[in-house]
């Protein structure tokens, strides 16, 4: 029989995990419900330029943060190793609530099992997902995910998503049970985690959007999580028609939609969780590549036609104005114009969210207006929330679609 005053000395937060532990062992908790996507990011190789700094990690601890979309009593992480040749070990991973940088709430930490195993080696070119796991997810928390490393490959070839925006922290040997780490070795990069899943009981969905620099938040820094896609969450948790939205960011800088975006969007978005939305928000590094409109369309029509195969909505968002930037010409600029006039043209995609429209300047719609724009072709911080607070939530109302 419990001892109920050996548990006075344990938090809310303690006593609501174990709760929830013992109801899935007990009634079949993990059994039921919908596994849904509440966060991801595109895994992909981190280059010779962005590998980890020393200590390095094999055999050392690297602690991540991640905002997650919405919440939920149950959840289970991805792990990528899909660009390495090389096997992947960790042995120990656990998940706490953020306090701020490498600063974690101790009351909150939960050790991770792969099949019922604390450590894990991930074949090459493999993901593995953690057993499922009680947790108190709060929408729109931030979670700290500490891993100590066994044998990894540490070259340009370790899977990583470089733009996470966010500081990871880095100490030599077993360091997950620390609460804060002193003195780390600072990277502002994400390597092998790849998306957080919850169990939900009620109808609940997620968005994955597919995009490029402009999507991944470029220019900005200090994991505030500010790329127009949290801002875009934030307004979905907001209101009571969509609160059980996920939003799962798919971004990558440089990148271009006929030749990264058709690489993986598989993989990256129909594999999703509980995906019932797409954003497709993608082709201005194509344009210029010098891609065609005809040869942009194409791509956005593969991408199209499997996604409504799985009975997916798919939106597009219109090609922001880049004149002043390098991307620019008088050619460029007829290609983006042709190529929004038909993501506008009704029936193309299920709807359309003009972007273009919201960040050109009136006086020179060829131009982001003055004001939101870092460099004339990124926006700057008040342009990512003009863009993530004009997304129309009717189009993801669960009781309209």
């Amino acid at each position: 029989m419990i001892n109920y005053l050996k548990f006075k000395k344990y938090s809310k937060q303690v006593l609501f995990v174990l709760l929830v532990s013992i109801l899935t062992t007990f009634s079949g908790l993990g059994q039921n419900g919908n596994w849904v996507g509440t966060w991801s990011c595109a895994p992909y190789a981190a280059g010779s330029t962005n590998t980890p700094p020393p200590p390095y990690l094999t055999n050392n601890t690297l602690r991540q943060v991640v905002r997650v979309s919405i919440g939920g009593d149950t959840l289970r992480l991805k792990f990528s190793n899909k660009t390495s040749p090389q096997a992947l070990t960790l042995q120990a991973v656990n998940i706490a609530v953020s306090q701020g940088g490498s600063t974690i709430d101790s009351t909150t930490l939960t050790s991770l099992k792969f099949n019922g195993n604390t450590a894990i080696t991930i074949a090459p070119f493999d993901t593995q997902v953690s057993d499922a796991v009680a947790f108190a997810l709060k929408p729109g928390m931030h979670i700290a995910i500490t891993t100590f490393y066994g044998n990894l490959d540490e070259s340009s070839n370790i899977t990583s998503h470089v733009a996470s925006r966010t500081d990871s922290y880095i100490l030599t040997g077993d360091q997950t049970s620390l609460g804060i780490f002193n003195n780390p070795t600072i990277t502002a990069h994400w390597f092998h985690i790849n998306a957080i899943d919850v169990l939900t009981q009620e109808p609940s969905a997620c968005i994955g959007i597919l995009g490029d620099s402009i999507t991944d938040g470029y220019g900005l820094s200090g994991g505030l999580q500010n790329r127009w896609p949290d801002i875009f969450s934030q307004q979905l948790l907001n209101d009571s028609r969509t609160k059980n939205i996920g939003v799962l960011n798919l971004g990558i800088g440089g990148s271009t939609l006929i030749g990264s975006g058709i690489g993986r969007y598989k993989d990256d978005l129909l594999a999703q969780a509980g995906i019932k939305y797409i954003i497709l928000f993608y082709g201005t590094n194509d344009i210029y590549s010098n891609a065609s409109a005809d040869e942009i369309i194409k791509a956005y029509h593969k991408i199209i036609t499997d996604a409504r195969a799985q009975n997916i909505k798919i939106y597009g968002a219109t090609i922001t104005p880049f004149k002043g930037s390098g991307h620019y010409s008088k050619a460029h600029e007829i290609v983006r114009k042709d190529v929004n006039e038909w993501i506008r043209t009704p029936g193309n995609f299920d709807a359309y969210i003009d972007f273009d429209k919201i960040l050109r300047d009136p006086a020179d719609p060829e131009k982001i207006l003055k004001n939101y724009t870092e460099d004339w072709l990124h926006p700057n911080i008040e342009g990512y929330v003009l863009l993530g607070k004009s997304v129309n939530l009717n189009l993801f109302s669960m009781k309209e679609n």
